[in-house]
């Protein structure tokens, strides 16, 4: 008779060597009749040797039980004899060597070995799942945060790859490696990861942009969510101790303190240095702004964007409102340098007047808004864009972490009215609707960058915000911060900061976790 192999290869979940797999359905072994197996991860290569035997005309393991024929596998009329030298393989169906060869019919779940934390994924019964939920906070542990993206890393111990700081291209639609399972957090900050590894020091991740902290939780229950309470546990880290920070410049300036949000936000006065001393938050005094603690601040026209080389240093770079445009200290050609460091992944957040890097800058940038002023737009309420996903999301979120947030609209204050309506390429994010003879103002808005290019080739993304944090400045930074309490205005820009910091994707489009590697 011909040899015949036949293979059902069924698709399942990977699993580890150390667990005994599933049994294989069915195995006709010439003469021996069907008979139950367990698999191992031997078999194939055992039939393969079994066909190499067969080739060679030989017995290719034990011999027939009784007196049956010749073959490898035939006759075998009595009992005993078996392939694995088990008598309970011993052939009883056929007789004496009518049939020689071998006849195989196998159910082999083709699926590679697990590796990893994926070995430590339990199988639940009932349609339960093992999962881990909570809330994903700011560094200061106290506001949530949307859009972050939390997963459990392939290895417990193996560290994670290195963020290489600096303006780089990261699209939301690459692939994190190693990781397990991958999720986001939603308007609330509430995230879930189902169908987890169970057991201890079972780590999780999370990380918008270049923000990134890891903990490891000590006892993953199975076939249950295991809910994570304490805020300090998953919030972002407050510095370069706790995890990974984006490198960051800030500009001081006369008209706005805003590097004060970020002390609020929750980041340590360790990490507000002059660019020599190693923070996270490199200090350069702009015009009528303040030095930072314990060291001087650079003026940011003679060391910052005076080249893309050192513009491109920085993942992020804050301006702070210098009270005018002070166009001096911005030349045509650093406008161009500013572009350039956009393009190729830099991230800038600009207030009031250095709106003028846009307005008075390249041709593309000037052509993204009505630059006309909006008299008359300048007091609350104002309202929300909710028509793009990241619109409502934020929104939703105002409403969560505020009580005076009304529908669509916010009272803020320290407005300016520089801008009447954005154009393509640029995504409003608040304004005030025209009314009467007074023309719309739009307060906020985003756009990526090169401009005009296909999102695929986008990698930089900037913020034109016309809202401040407060008026005047405060100096040294950060120490002569205050520390009252968060206002609305303050989480809105919070919310509106860490969108910056995220990876690029159309504005039209809803996030999604990045796909886990296959």
């Amino acid at each position: 008779m011909p040899l015949r192999v036949n293979q059902d290869r069924a698709a399942r979940p990977p699993f580890t060597e150390s667990v005994a797999p599933a049994p294989l359905r069915r195995a006709n072994l010439g003469g021996l009749g069907s008979i139950g197996m367990k698999q191992k991860s031997a078999f194939l290569p055992l039939v393969a040797s079994i066909l190499t035997a067969l080739l060679a005309g030989g017995a290719a393991c034990g011999t027939s039980g009784g007196s049956g024929g010749n073959g490898a596998f035939g006759g075998g009329g009595g009992t005993g004899g078996g392939i694995f030298g088990d008598s309970s393989l011993g052939g009883t169906t056929n007789t004496g060597g009518q049939e020689a060869g071998i006849i195989v019919d196998v159910n082999v779940e083709a699926t590679p070995p697990c590796k990893g934390l994926q070995c430590e994924i339990p199988s639940c019964s009932g349609g339960a799942t093992t999962s881990i939920s909570g809330t994903v906070f700011a560094p200061n542990g106290e506001l949530p945060l949307y859009n972050v993206i939390v997963y459990v890393p392939l290895y417990r111990d193996v560290p994670l790859e290195p963020i290489t700081l600096g303006a780089t291209c990261d699209k939301c639609n690459t692939t994190i490696k190693n990781t397990v399972r991958t999720t986001l957090t939603d308007h609330e900050g509430k995230f879930t990861l189902d169908d987890v590894p169970a057991g201890v020091d079972i780590p999780i991740v999370m990380q918008v942009g270049k923000w990134r902290r890891q903990i490891k939780l000590p006892q993953i229950q199975p076939c249950q969510d295991n809910v994570l309470s304490d805020p300090q546990q998953t919030r972002l880290p407050r510095d370069q101790i706790e995890g990974d920070i984006p490198q960051m410049a800030i500009t001081t300036g006369g008209c706005d303190p805003l590097a004060c949000l970020f002390r609020k936000m929750g980041l340590a006065d360790s990490e507000f240095t002059a660019p020599t001393s190693g923070g996270r938050m490199h200090v350069y005094k702009g015009v009528g702004g303040g030095d930072v603690a314990g060291g001087i601040a650079p003026a940011p026209w003679d060391a910052l964007w005076n080249s893309v080389a050192n513009l491109s240093k920085y993942d992020i770079t804050i301006l702070s409102c210098e009270c005018s445009e002070q166009n001096t200290y911005k030349t045509t050609q650093q406008r161009e340098y500013l572009r350039d460091y956009l393009n190729l992944g830099g991230r800038v957040f600009a207030t009031h007047y250095h709106y003028t890097w846009f307005k008075n800058g390249v041709p593309e940038f000037q052509a993204l808004a009505d630059w006309q002023s909006a008299a008359g737009t300048g007091s609350s309420p104002f309202t929300i864009d909710t028509s793009f996903p990241k619109g409502m999301a934020f929104m939703q979120w105002l409403q969560v972490v505020s009580s005076t947030v009304t529908g669509d609209q916010i009272n803020i204050t320290s407005v300016a009215s520089d801008l009447r309506t954005v154009n393509a390429g640029a995504q409003r994010w608040i304004y005030k609707p025209a009314a009467g003879a007074n023309p719309e103002g739009v307060k906020y808005f985003t756009f990526n960058t090169p401009v005009g290019a296909d999102a695929e080739s986008q990698c930089g993304r900037a913020v034109m915000s016309d809202i401040h944090v407060s008026s005047g400045s405060q100096t040294p930074v950060p120490t002569a911060c205050n520390s009252n309490p968060l206002t609305d205005q303050e989480k809105a820009l919070i919310f509106l900061f860490f969108d910056l910091s995220s990876c690029i994707q159309p504005d039209d489009e809803k996030p999604v976790p990045p796909p886990v590697p296959q």
